[in-house]
């Protein structure tokens, strides 16, 4: 073997790699753990007060758990490296929310309600009609939106044109009145697409509020659709209200910081003796002063800039840091942190920092800074002592920044901050002015080349723009989104006619000016563009579940490699030791990966994992059966091996059946989506480590016991000769299996057409829960209860599908119950009625799991899933005919895989209903269906790839004697490595947990056909078809 050296360096250059990665997550294991505990103790500690044991005990101590993560986020927990929580947490795998619990939503911008508001509402009744016939065929259509709306209007009307309609008087610059109807067309598709961009942005503001710990948002650009997962979240109805809710942009008149600062003084006061009756106060305000260089902001003459967007300038940095480094209560060193916060409760170091220099107020809106940890208790504080306005005519409204600063404190360590801003509007709470009067805004540039934002406002718009800026020059106006401040640009002058000017300030940094600009505009286009997003699928997992879910996955997985293990060892004595070397391995640089990638780990992706192990048992027995056929012929140890690694021994058949394996697992990751993508990467990556473990690991250790003469041995006396005589007629008795097979597919073909499908709503749209009572549940009784309630408005009944989940004690429910109603409080109402049914019950339950799927998606998955497989028999078909030079080959590889697909839908189809767990036909059934097919085509290349070596050696005999004979020798091969993957799926059928069972039972059942398929079909058919081919004579084989 040549560049050892190389690969041993490289293999430990790798191990180090994957340590190191993994590293982080032991570290933020362990500090998670640190923090449960001290949630835990603060849950316990809020029940023992009188009159809080009706209070959640889960609840309580996950809000603490994350505000102690977040508070804590800085804190240093890697040591020696300096790497705070923060950081390792970046680094770490990530979890998905089956193991973790959480929830996670797929949100579809409302494109049909963007293109009404676009007309204006227009009551065009070729408008009105084309909108309602795009709708109506959206649900079954493949075509987007637009284009339908396009087709309706153009059968509605002609010869109609759409500039008439959409050009209105707001709307004139996007959509001119010559404009022809596929250019309206082209600027609708542009304004979604707009939408889209900035539907994501404002939700990852509104989700960085929530105080999640890695949040995930995905824009999917092709579907149109914005994916969510929020780990650990259990306020389901909050997520929905704030994540459908439309994007609230207000302008805001704002107070100065000097007439602001003397009401948070009196504030603090009357703080400190609500909480901390009897104890004397300092003068606060003197205290809160720090002797720092007075800031001065700049203002231009002609528009109007930006003072707000980038931040803080250099000056207030310097403010800000100087002020945290000074103690609140100056000359009050010893007072202890407590004592501080008793005396200064608002105004403090810890709390919120006033904006003072010199002795002298900062002049602006910004009042003061807070660390981001600390805004929450500001906030509540502000909430319980509200300062007073300084106009008893006009409201003082406090506002955070959007944006936080990051800056260094006193203690070294270096923070987020965000600043205080004064807002005052009039008597009501509500502002003059918000985002629904501006029609337009882009990133454009001024006359100097500066970014700047262009905001274009209607007619009633502009107007009040003008008496406001008119009545504000010289004076700031607050740009809010959402209650937080973007932007607080400062006034020059009147703005009349409706168009402004917004100039990025604060950063010299032309490109970090245009992000700026750019993020600025989509904020004021969102306002513009009122285009509300709606959840077409939910996932809600608890944490009990999660936690059962890892606890029982790593059960499957330690019992899964301990059987591997052993089975390797005494089937293959010495030899069996170095595959499990390799398999180690490969497990461990297969996680190593997976963490550099920060890859998320779902419950199908350990099943994935597990799954890898006995898969890739595969590559070792090909290697180790070869160096036995090679003793067998007379080589030498040295040579055998050396052989059996090159392309002429093993190393072509586990090439061609890992490629076609990793070519399923590409397709499963295209077409799928959360923890089935995460099957898709783990199954991928898995290939890859197996690839490199047994390729390359097993043969250094091999060669390097050899180098140091000692002897290995690759089979047992009583293994050694098993299959040497093995002559059994496979293709003698082809006929008769293509009879069984062409039964079985009609039985299977029948029970399709007559009893159909247990269709989960990933399929059929609807609603699934997963209950846990306290006590055992009757399942036709749980089911009468629910349905009692299960009643619409007009008095249509919707069933319910019951059954038991795991346990006498725990039940999974699905309904259809108003799936189709749109609404924001719609699954509230349908969830109250599922309580109302279970409380009928009086025996008390957990809601553990809930998944809804709109009827518009569940048609979308199911395009995707027949999509996929009949791509991957395309690929699958080009691959081997190619990769063969032999399209007869290909042929018989898709048949078989065609067999083992209907195979496999039939055994569902046959069987739900009738067996314990679930065989729904789901989104996890496709990456059955997806995993079968890579399967049975690893099966079957190896099989044609000795085909191809007995036919190259053996030119003279008969196709159907060589085809026998190449069989024959892959027998103990296919039997290892079926038995290695089958007693992998066993352990985690009966290990792994319920939620998986029909998933690995697909796989159990796709194993078996595959290894079937690949002798008496695949190559049956191969070698019909070959027959055929030659021209000569050939003597068939006999019985």
């Amino acid at each position: 073997m040549q560049n050892k050296g190389a690969l041993w360096v490289f293999t430990i250059l790798l191990t180090l790699a994957c340590l190191w990665q993994l590293s982080f997550s032991i570290f933020t294991n362990k500090f998670e753990g640190k923090a449960e505990q001290v949630a835990a103790a603060y849950a316990d500690s809020v029940l023992a007060v009188q009159g809080n044991e009706a209070l959640d005990f889960d609840s309580l101590r996950l809000a603490e758990e994350n505000r102690f993560l977040r508070n804590h986020q800085d804190e240093v927990v890697y040591p020696g490296l300096g790497y705070t929580y923060k950081e390792c947490k970046s680094k770490e795998m990530n979890l998905g929310l089956d193991l973790k619990g959480g929830m996670s939503v797929t949100l579809e911008v409302d494109i049909p309600a963007l293109v009404d508001n676009l007309s204006g509402t227009s009551q065009d009744p070729a408008f009105r009609t084309a909108l309602a016939q795009a709708q109506q065929r959206l649900a079954t259509s493949d075509k987007d939106f637009i284009s339908l709306f396009e087709e309706e209007f153009r059968k509605a009307a002609p010869n109609a044109s759409l500039a008439a309609i959409f050009s209105t008087q707001d709307n004139a610059s996007m959509f001119p009145r010559e404009s022809t109807n596929e250019q309206v067309v082209a600027s609708l598709r542009n304004q979604a697409g707009i939408a889209l961009n900035n539907t994501e942005k404002i939700l990852r503001n509104r989700i960085d509020k929530f105080g999640v710990a890695q949040p995930l948002i995905q824009k999917q650009t092709l579907s149109g659709r914005i994916l969510i997962e929020l780990p650990g979240v259990k306020d389901k109805d909050r997520v929905r209200n704030v994540l459908q809710s439309t994007a609230n942009l207000e302008f805001w008149e704002t107070f100065d910081n000097s007439e602001v600062y003397m009401k948070l003084s009196e504030a603090n006061d009357k703080l400190s003796t609500m909480l901390h009756p009897g104890i004397a106060r300092k003068d606060t305000m003197k205290a809160s002063v720090a002797d720092t260089t007075a800031a001065v902001v700049s203002k231009a003459d002609t528009t109007v800039r930006d003072t707000a967007l980038a931040a803080v300038d250099t000056l207030a940095q310097d403010s800000l840091a100087q002020a945290l480094a000074t103690d609140s209560l100056a000359g009050d060193s010893v007072l202890s942190r407590e004592e501080s916060l008793a005396k200064s409760p608002l105004l403090n170091q810890d709390r919120l920092q006033l904006n003072i220099m010199n002795n002298q107020v900062v002049p602006g809106d910004v009042v003061g800074y807070a660390a981001v940890a600390d805004t929450a208790v500001v906030s509540k504080l502000l909430r319980l002592a509200p300062p007073k306005s300084p106009d008893p005519s006009q409201v003082l409204k406090l506002a955070w920044s959007s944006k936080p600063v990051r800056m260094g404190t006193a203690d070294g360590r270096e923070r987020d901050f965000l600043a205080l801003h004064a807002l005052r509007g009039p008597r009501g709470g509500k502002p003059k002015l918000d985002g629904g009067y501006i029609t337009d805004a882009r990133q454009d540039f001024d006359m100097k080349g500066d970014a700047e934002v262009s905001m274009q406002m209607n007619a009633e718009g502009a107007q009040k723009w003008k008496l406001m800026t008119g009545e504000n020059v010289g004076k700031q106006i607050a740009i809010v989104l959402d209650g937080y401040v973007v932007s607080a640009p400062n006034v020059m002058g009147e703005i009349p006619g409706g168009r402004s000017s917004i100039t990025m300030g604060g950063s010299d940094d032309r490109n970090k000016q245009l992000e700026e600009a750019t993020d600025l505009a989509n904020i004021l286009k969102a306002g513009a563009l009122p285009a509300p997003a709606r959840i077409i699928d939910e996932t809600v997992v608890g944490p009990s579940l999660g936690a059962e879910n890892v606890d029982q996955s790593l059960i499957a997985f330690a019992i899964s490699l301990i059987g591997i293990l052993l089975v390797m060892w005494l089937y293959y004595k010495e030899a069996g030791w170095v595959a499990d070397i390799a398999l180690l391995a490969n497990v461990f640089f297969l996680v190593g990966t997976m963490a550099s990638l920060q890859a998320v780990l779902t419950l199908p992706g350990i099943a994935g994992i597990v799954l890898t192990i006995g898969m890739a048992v595969d590559a070792n027995v090909l290697i180790n059966e070869r160096v036995r056929d090679e003793l067998k012929a007379g080589r030498t140890l040295k040579s055998a091996i050396s052989t059996s690694y090159s392309n002429s021994g093993a190393l072509s058949a586990i090439l061609d059946s890992n490629i076609t394996t990793f070519i399923t697992a590409v397709i499963l990751y295209i077409f799928g989506s959360g923890p089935i993508r995460g099957f898709a990467t783990t199954l991928g990556l898995g290939i890859l480590t197996s690839l490199f473990t047994a390729i390359f690991i097993s043969r250094m250790v091999v060669e390097r016991k050899l180098d140091k003469g000692k002897n290995i041995t690759f089979s047992r006396k009583w293994n050694v000769n098993l299959f040497d005589g093995a002559n059994f007629n496979f293709m003698g008795r082809r006929k008769l299996f293509y009879l069984f097979s062409g039964l079985l597919m009609a039985v299977c073909i029948g029970s399709m057409a007559t009893r159909g499908f247990n269709w989960g709503v990933d399929f059929s749209g609807g609603r699934a829960y997963v209950v846990e009572f306290e006590k055992n549940v009757d399942v036709d009784q749980a089911r009468e209860a629910i349905e009692s309630r299960l009643v619409s408005e007009d008095g249509r009944e919707y069933g319910a599908w019951v059954k038991s989940y795991g346990g006498a004690d725990r039940i999974k429910i699905t309904t259809n119950y108003l799936i189709e109603a749109q609404g924001k409080d719609v699954d509230a109402q349908v969830e109250a009625r599922l309580n109302e049914g279970l409380a009928l019950l009086n025996n008390p339950y957990v809601v553990q799991e809930s998944r809804k799927v709109d009827a518009t998606i569940s048609d979308d998955i199911k395009k995707g899933a027949i999509t996929s497989v009949l791509i991957a028999l395309v690929f699958m078909f080009i691959y081997i005919a190619v990769r063969f030079n032999k399209w007869q080959y290909g042929l018989g590889a898709v048949i078989s895989l065609i067999h083992d697909t209907i195979f496999i839908l039939g055994l569902y189809s046959m069987l739900w209903g009738v067996v314990g767990f679930s065989l729904e036909i789901d989104e996890a059934f496709i990456a059955v269906i997806l995993t079968v097919i890579g399967y049975s085509i690893n099966d079957t290349v190896v099989v044609f790839d000795r085909i191809r070596e007995y036919t190259a050696d053996h030119k003279r005999d008969p196709v159907m004697t060589v085809f026998n004979g190449a069989i024959n020798s892959t027998l103990s091969r296919t039997l290892n490595t079926g038995m290695c993957t089958l007693l992998v799926l066993l352990i985690i059928f009966f290990f792994g947990g319920v939620s998986i069972q029909g998933f690995v039972f697909g796989l159990f059942a796709g194993v078996l056909t595959g290894t079937y398929s690949s002798i008496f079909v695949a190559s049956a058919v191969a070698a019909d078809m070959h027959k055929k081919e030659v021209a000569k004579p050939v003597q068939m084989a006999r019985a």
